[in-house]
């Protein structure tokens, strides 16, 4: 079986995914594997092998690590650019991008299997959109002050923290950043990504409007030709019903752009948009099927 592993690295966590099978009808993730990230420890390379020891705990033996592909993603927002030496062990060559660059990539497959798609990217650090149309190409607007952790503070205050605290009272700050372990911080959560869907969208096709008094302007026009909106990252996947947030977010912007009928809202439940965006040039029919998976797109 071929294998191949993608590392996705930010400040906390080092994830790696790995698939079989990418070459051929039936691709397959095989596992993932978990550790801390070991960039303060200046050895990033670190905190991957211990994630894959990981993953074989989960899978069994993953085979030579100096042989199996391995791609690397960073999201680290404080050292955005991880050096190729740090993976001296591993069969790494050229394989190294940022994470806006393979959301993009996946961003770009779905616009060639499917047509205009926005991809909306909820995370704690912020939230990013990316569209990809027939005539504004590709664009990419990063709103940082709508995330989920520290700058969920901000998000609070465009939100109205009166609003918060009649919903989860005095206390709300307590339960602001903590793990979505009861009703009431998924609840907040929910609002808060909710919000974060809202305010992105509307910023960020803000830029098709010209003509604001009466008439769509051509490039309004474009995109009304959006077939699909995405939503990956964390902060949002991990809800429960992160799915029908979204759909409800989108609905109640009640925005000309983004309200007609054509508009299937999908959600990357797996996460794993970056993952595949990076093996789509290598494996482009093995990383569609996983993403359509993900999507639960049926055939």
């Amino acid at each position: 079986m071929l294998k191949v592993l993608v590392a996705e690295i930010d400040n906390k966590s080092t994830v790696v995914n790995a698939f079989g099978d990418l070459n051929t009808e039936n691709p397959k993730k095989l596992g993932q594997g978990i550790s801390s990230t070991t960039a303060d420890n200046g050895d990033i390379g670190i905190g991957v092998k211990c994630a894959v020891s990981n993953l074989e705990n989960n899978i069994g033996p993953a085979g030579s690590l100096e042989e199996i592909p391995l791609y690397v993603i960073s999201w680290l927002t404080e050292q955005s650019v991880i050096q190729e030496t740090s993976f001296s062990e591993f069969n790494c060559e050229g394989r190294i991008f940022t994470a806006p660059q393979a959301i993009m990539k996946s961003a770009q497959l779905i616009y060639e299997e499917v047509g205009d798609v926005i991809v909306l990217d909820v995370s704690g650090a912020s939230t990013t959109v990316y569209s990809i149309t027939a005539k504004r190409l590709a664009q990419q607007t990063v709103e940082e002050d709508l995330g989920l952790r520290i700058p969920a503070l901000t998000l609070v205050k465009l939100i109205g923290e009166g609003r918060i605290k009649e919903h989860y009272g005095q206390d709300w700050k307590e339960i602001l950043n903590s793990e979505l372990e009861t009703t009431e911080k998924i609840a907040l959560n929910a609002e808060l990504v909710s919000a974060a869907v809202s305010i992105a969208l509307q910023r960020h096709s803000s830029g098709f409007i010209k003509d604001r008094n009466s008439v769509l302007s051509v490039e309004m026009q474009n995109l009304r030709r959006i077939r699909w909106i995405v939503g990956t990252g964390l902060a949002l996947t991990q809800l429960p019903n992160a799915l029908d947030i979204m759909k409800e977010s989108i609905k109640e912007m009640n925005h000309p752009l983004l309200s007609h009928e054509g508009i299937a809202v999908m959600l990357d439940k797996d996460c794993l948009m970056a993952s595949l965006g990076v093996l789509a040039s290598t494996y482009r029919a093995g990383a569609w099927e996983l993403l359509r998976e993900s999507f639960g797109v049926e055939n």
